[in-house]
């Protein structure tokens, strides 16, 4: 029997038994350590390996590897009576084969030791026994930075298709620590374009302003027509440089980060502080004495028991807002049984404890402090949704205040405490709220007919209509003209079934789809497809933390994976055309190759 000369390794699958590596035969399952010699000495001996065929050139140049496998129901050669197949696996498949596994892997965000795993090794013999998986080292280097160049081009080509963009970027550590800043490029998709550390900043303030505008002009400046931060210091910043630059291009501070520094601001204030600081003492109390937490425990179940309640569990606060609103809502839903608990002679309660559970306006500080929260806190979470729009935050506000007040004197917090909060409030808005959130209101046709705009807001949204009318190269009187028709819903405008087509589709569809003809239509198009948050670079966030935390690439590779996970998805296919590989006429593929007479004649 003729022996190989090389690819021993391909013929075994490895593994890790008794915390040693061994490796199995393919083909009898018997196990070896790792040494070549008695591997290659199995392989002329085993029974089931009964073809051996030498590497050939293949029809490309390349080499090709034929490998025996034992033949199962679902094969052809079984319906024949034959033992084995042969497989065959030129370069050119085998390269194609690992681009496509690397693709799955990287879309899925799958921990790349995935192609290690002796179970998905088994699995991938199954489909193809000549087919060999790529190593995570492979997977790690030269695959990964292959898939990270074909994204990039098609997000350079995305990019280039797009009317109109948006730029993004944000930070999540100190500027001074080190951390990383994200930009996207949003098509309206948020394409992940690249990312900096933070280290490399000699002049945080001036450095940030030439990466945007660098971004800008890979991008086209034409094309770009609002640029978004979060609300460091260093961002806001360079909003200057970039719109001196750039004057069509408006520079907006992330909405979602502007509510959560008046959270922020609520939270440290004496009164609130000293609530919270009572409430977690409770908490941290019960949870910690076990006779408390048993009684607490007995108490829950009984009113499941009785249909009066459903089970609460008392919760003690992290670092994020929404655990402190947690914490008081658990302790209000638990109140009774709390305070039956204070009041029983059979249990030991602390003092303090006992007298903070009796205090009535401990309890009413809760509910109202909770109900403040929750308001600020759901506004957060709406801005953060991927569907909320840059004409809402004009809306918002106008809620927020509307609400904001009579919950606020309802609230622990002293007089003032209240005129800080309002300050701070105040701060919000004129960070949140520009020129193009007025223009962005006035423009969707969901809110036509509210009139909520102050005067300075109306005359600044009229000046970003006819900047962006001069970007374009539109007759700006043409457009003003426009506009009014469309406010007073008149011409295209008359009929009410063009209005209600506007709550089925996006106001940015809407312009583009039914209002094309009208002159106004461009600059609407371009101002309602600008998010009115940084949230696509949080979402991020947690992609690199996962990406770090897996450990499957080195550190100054994180940026490439992410960057492939994240648009991957983004740029998905349309076609299952688009994943079939390119052939030349020569190339020929037989998947299968029955050989059954000259295994029964070898053997």
């Amino acid at each position: 029997m003729p022996r190989l000369q090389s690819g021993v390794w391909k013929h075994f699958t490895p593994a890790i038994k008794d915390g040693r590596e061994t490796f199995m035969c393919n083909y009898c399952s018997r196990t070896y350590t790792k040494n070549a010699t008695k591997m290659q000495m199995h392989l002329d001996k085993c029974k089931e390996y009964s073809v051996i065929s030498q590497q050939s050139p293949g029809p490309d140049g390349g080499s090709s590897a034929s490998i025996p496998v034992p033949s199962y129901s679902f094969l052809p050669s079984a319906a024949h009576g034959g033992q084995f197949l042969i497989d065959s696996v030129d370069q050119r498949s085998q390269a194609y084969a690992d681009e496509c596994l690397a693709r799955a892997v990287f879309a899925s965000s799958s921990n790349l030791s995935l192609v290690d795993n002796i179970y998905w090794r088994h699995f991938f013999g199954v489909l193809r026994p000549a087919y060999c998986p790529p190593t995570r080292e492979a997977l790690s280097s030269h695959l990964l930075d292959c898939e990270f160049d074909r994204v990039q081009s098609q997000v350079h080509e995305a990019i280039g298709k797009a009317d109109c963009v948006t730029i993004i970027c944000s930070g999540w550590s100190n500027i001074n620590e080190t951390g990383t800043i994200i930009y996207i490029v949003a098509t309206p998709s948020p394409l992940f374009y690249k990312c900096t550390k933070t280290k490399e900043y000699t002049n945080p303030n001036k450095d940030i302003a030439e990466e945007l505008k660098n971004i800008i002009n890979e991008v086209g400046p034409q094309k770009v027509f609002a640029v978004v931060t979060d609300d460091s210091p260093e961002m806001t910043a360079a909003w200057a440089e970039v719109e001196e630059a750039f004057p069509h291009i408006t520079a907006i501070g992330c909405t979602a980060c502007g509510v959560q520094h008046l959270l922020n601001d609520i939270l440290t204030q004496p009164s609130m502080k000293a609530l919270c600081r009572r409430a977690e003492q409770v908490v941290r109390y019960v949870r910690e004495t076990t006779v408390l937490a048993e009684a607490f425990r007995c108490c829950q179940t009984t009113k499941i028991r009785n249909h009066s309640a459903n089970r609460t569990s008392l919760s003690l606060p992290t670092d994020d807002w929404s655990s402190v609103v947690n914490m008081l809502n658990s302790l209000i839903e638990g109140q009774k049984s709390l305070q039956d608990i204070a009041l029983s002679p059979t249990l030991d309660v602390e003092a303090s404890v006992r007298a903070t559970l009796q205090d009535a306006s401990f309890w009413k500080g809760l509910c109202s402090s909770r109900n403040l929260l929750y308001l600020i806190g759901n506004y957060i979470d709406y801005m953060k949704r991927e569907d909320a729009v840059l004409s809402s935050v004009v809306d918002m506000f106008s809620q927020l205040r509307y609400q904001f007040g009579a919950s606020l004197s309802e609230s622990v917090l002293h007089i003032t405490e209240q005129k800080a909060v309002m300050a701070s409030l105040d701060r919000c808005q004129e960070f949140c709220v520009k020129p193009i959130h007025a223009a962005a209101y006035m423009l969707d046709p969901k809110h036509v007919g509210q009139q909520t705009l102050s005067g300075e807001q109306i005359n600044g949204a009229y000046y970003v209509i006819s900047s962006l009318s001069h970007h374009l190269n539109l007759d700006e009187g043409k457009v003003l003209g426009s506009f009014a028709r469309f406010s007073a819903k008149q011409g295209l405008w008359k009929g009410a079934g063009i209005w209600s087509s506007c709550q089925h589709v996006s106001a940015s569809t809407w312009w583009k789809g039914l209002c094309s003809s009208e002159p106004i239509s461009a600059v609407a198009f371009a101002v309602l497809q600008i998010p009115p948050t940084a949230g696509a670079c949080e979402q991020l966030r947690s992609q690199f933390n996962y990406a770090k935390t897996q450990g499957c690439v080195s550190a100054d590779r994180v940026p490439k994976l992410v960057a492939v996970q994240v648009n991957l998805k983004l740029l998905e296919p349309s076609d299952a055309s688009e994943f079939t590989p390119l052939e030349s006429e020569d190339d020929t593929k037989v998947p299968f190759q029955s050989n059954t007479e000259d295994s029964e004649e070898m053997g």
